[in-house]
């Protein structure tokens, strides 16, 4: 299974969540409809035209959070709209609470890894040959579409499914019903974080399947998969990782 590596990186981003009221709550790392967004973005795919092409029965993502990340909450202007007639401003502002990740410790960006791989060649060569040559038809951004961001390629390289009875160390972000139960190793170093995430939409935009998912911050992550996983080696690192 051939693999693309790149890092989708910007100074902050706002993912923001599903059940999130009035006040614009954030994940802490893109869900995987906003990851197929951003590609369908670069290749110039229309809205809503794409998610077939990018659905898990074709398209497989998986994503590793490479920073330390916290959330600050700033408060933005947006217009007051309750009618077209308002779309001139002249129904003036309101204020709401927007929810930021920004880099955590010394780091100057946010950086995610993403590991890509498809079904169809085509679609898989379109992206590959767009990240390496920085050449976007829609820019990518984190979330929100005034947090512009940049792709960086970092590797194609071959992945080997594989499975495991015993725990192993994995290096991505995972769906919880893909771990065992209570197979997760703690320690006093491990800090886990769980997110309910929309995983698919319907071609008419509506929610497909929704999960449960976990990251650990400083992605010291052991347990023992219930599903097969991936295991990829490029440079100097080799990592196992679950697909989203």
């Amino acid at each position: 299974m051939k693999i693309l590596i790149f890092d989708l990186i910007g100074k902050m981003g706002h993912f923001r969540k599903i059940d999130t009221n009035s006040s614009s709550l954030s994940y802490s790392f893109p869900p995987r409809t906003t990851i197929v967004g951003i590609l369908a973005g670069i290749l110039g795919m229309e809205r809503d035209s794409y998610y077939e092409v990018f659905s898990p029965n074709q398209c497989q993502i998986a994503l590793s959070v490479r920073t330390p990340i916290r959330k600050v909450m700033q408060t933005v202007n947006y217009m007051f709209v309750k009618s077209k007639a308002h779309l001139n401003n002249s129904g003036g502002h309101t204020q709401i609470p927007l929810e930021l990740v920004l880099p955590g410790g010394e780091e100057a960006n946010v950086r995610y890894r993403i590991y890509f791989s498809h079904s169809d060649q085509s679609v898989y060569e379109s992206v590959k040959q767009r990240i390496q040559l920085s050449r976007y038809v829609y820019p990518p951004y984190l979330g929100l579409s005034e947090l512009l961001g940049q792709l960086n390629w970092v590797a194609e390289a071959e992945g080997t499914v594989m499975e495991s009875r015993d725990a192993v160390p994995i290096h991505s972000v995972v769906r919880i019903p893909n771990l065992r139960e209570r197979s997760i190793q703690f320690s006093k170093e491990t800090r886990f974080l769980k997110e309910f995430m929309t995983r698919q939409f319907t071609n008419e935009r509506m929610i497909q399947e929704t999960d449960y998912y976990l990251f650990e911050q400083s992605r010291q992550f052991i347990a023992i998969p219930a599903v097969p996983y991936v295991s990829v080696a490029y440079g100097k690192e080799k990592e196992n990782i679950l697909w989203m």
